[in-house]
């Protein structure tokens, strides 16, 4: 076979002779690099079927002999030993999360509210290891881990949730110290004898007595709801923090806060003074719970036993 084009600008003639030799090499080249393509992809396509799945693995490279199956099934337990591993680690430190978690519910939460206090989710039962599971369907194997870390990161997330609401709701109850700096409790809460008349009386709260112009603190987040003079209580701030809890703090010298504030625990809202029924600079805290005046050491987290 004979070839001729006709190239250039002057008409250049070119011949190609072709014979059968050169026809079959052309052939046998392109057959060779068609079976090189096919080897590549079924090459590639059984090593992502070995990491994928065996049986495809099986169907893909013929695997047949018990020592190539033993050495897949050998490859997959390893892998699931080393999820599983990881999974034991995990439930480890969920537990111990959850334990922290109630020793702060007790350190934190005073025992007078500890009974109304939100419960937390509680999760348990028995871990699964990799012996409970299928080592003869891997894929089946790998499915049941998936699903026992999806529940793993589900319960986190639920703590996570629960603990921020818990501490919101802490953050309402009156349990912080009223005073910033050094203090001394001058009167409990219950039967005295009253420094102006010498009778026995009720007193309705805790006094702390510190240095005129020390920091009063709002013992919770909340709105205040009165600031204004008292004959008895002097310059007096009322905070509503929901839930039927109020509390009082009297006798100040300043006030700087407005009714309708809102103030967030910690919050300086006065300072102490003299005002009112008081015979030298003290705070006189109350707390209120649905109208009636409780003992405030059993609210105060430093103070409870």
């Amino acid at each position: 076979m004979q070839i001729i084009w006709v190239s250039g600008p002057v008409g250049r003639i070119r011949k190609v002779n072709l014979t059968f030799i050169h026809l079959m090499a052309g052939f046998s080249l392109a057959a060779l690099l068609l079976v090189l393509i096919g080897v590549g992809l079924q090459y590639f396509g059984f090593r992502m079927a070995i990491e994928y799945d065996p049986q495809l693995a099986k169907q893909l490279g013929n695997l047949h002999s018990p020592v190539e199956l033993e050495n897949l099934t050998a490859f997959y337990n390893l892998k699931l030993l080393e999820v599983n591993k990881h999974l034991e680690v995990n439930q480890e430190k969920i537990d111990e999360l959850q334990k922290s978690n109630k020793k702060l519910e007790v350190l934190a939460t005073p025992l007078i509210i500890r009974d109304s206090s939100p419960k937390q989710t509680s999760l348990g039962g028995k871990f699964i290891p990799v012996d409970g599971l299928d080592k003869s369907r891997p894929l089946k194997s790998f499915s049941d881990l998936l699903n026992m870390m999806k529940a793993q990161e589900e319960y986190l997330d639920s703590a996570i949730k629960n603990s921020m609401s818990y501490i919101q709701w802490l953050e309402s109850k009156p349990i912080g110290v009223p005073v910033k700096g050094a203090f001394g409790l001058s009167s409990g809460y219950g039967i005295r004898v009253d420094p102006f008349n010498m009778r026995q009386g009720f007193h309705t709260g805790l006094d702390f007595q510190s240095a005129v112009g020390t920091p009063i603190m709002a013992s919770a987040q909340g709105k205040v709801v009165k600031s204004n003079f008292d004959a008895s209580y002097g310059r007096l701030i009322v905070i509503d923090h929901g839930d039927g809890y109020l509390s009082r703090y009297a006798h100040a010298q300043e006030i700087y806060v407005h009714d309708g504030d809102l103030v967030k625990r910690n919050q300086i809202i006065g300072l102490i003074g003299t005002s009112g029924r008081s015979t030298g600079p003290h705070l006189h805290f109350e707390i209120l719970k649905n109208g009636e005046t409780i003992d405030p050491k059993a609210m105060l987290v430093s103070l409870s036993k």
